[in-house]
C-alpha cells in the first residue's frame, strides 16, 4: 500500500510551481484567503465547492482536482461562477505572479484603460 500526498501538499505544490501566493488564488477564485490557508495547514478539508472555485487558478481542469482531492469528479450544478472568464483570470494572476513590479503597474494601468474605454 503506497502512501499517497495529502491533498494540502499536492496543492501547496500546485501553487508553488505556478508562483501562486495563497492571496493570488483568493483573488482568482473569490475564496476567503484564510480558507486557502486552512486548506494548505490541513485545518478543513477540500469541498467539491472550494475544488470548483480553486481549479480556474491553479490553471487545472475541475474534474482534475477533484480527483486529486478524493472527491467525485461530477461537475457541481446550481453553483455560480464567482467569476465571469475564472480560468482566463486564473492564468492571468499566474502570469502576473512572476512579473516585475513595474510590469505589473504596467499590466494594471492596461487593465484600468481597457476597464475604462468599456465603460465610456
Amino acid at each position: 500500500m503506497t502512501n499517497q500526498p495529502s491533498f494540502s501538499s499536492i496543492l501547496r505544490g500546485l501553487m508553488e510551481t505556478r508562483g501562486l501566493s495563497p492571496r493570488a488564488v483568493s483573488r482568482a477564485s473569490a475564496r476567503a484567503e484564510s480558507t486557502i490557508l486552512q486548506l494548505l495547514h490541513e485545518r478543513i478539508k477540500p469541498t467539491p465547492e472550494i475544488v470548483k472555485d480553486i481549479a480556474p487558478a491553479l490553471q487545472m481542469p475541475e474534474a482534475d482536482l477533484l480527483t486529486i482531492a478524493g472527491l467525485p469528479a461530477t461537475p457541481i450544478s446550481n453553483h455560480p461562477e464567482p467569476y465571469r472568464n475564472t480560468a482566463e483570470i486564473g492564468e492571468l494572476v499566474s502570469i502576473a505572479g512572476s512579473l516585475t513590479t513595474a510590469q505589473v503597474r504596467q499590466l494594471l494601468e492596461l487593465a484600468r484603460k481597457i476597464k475604462n474605454d468599456d465603460h465610456s
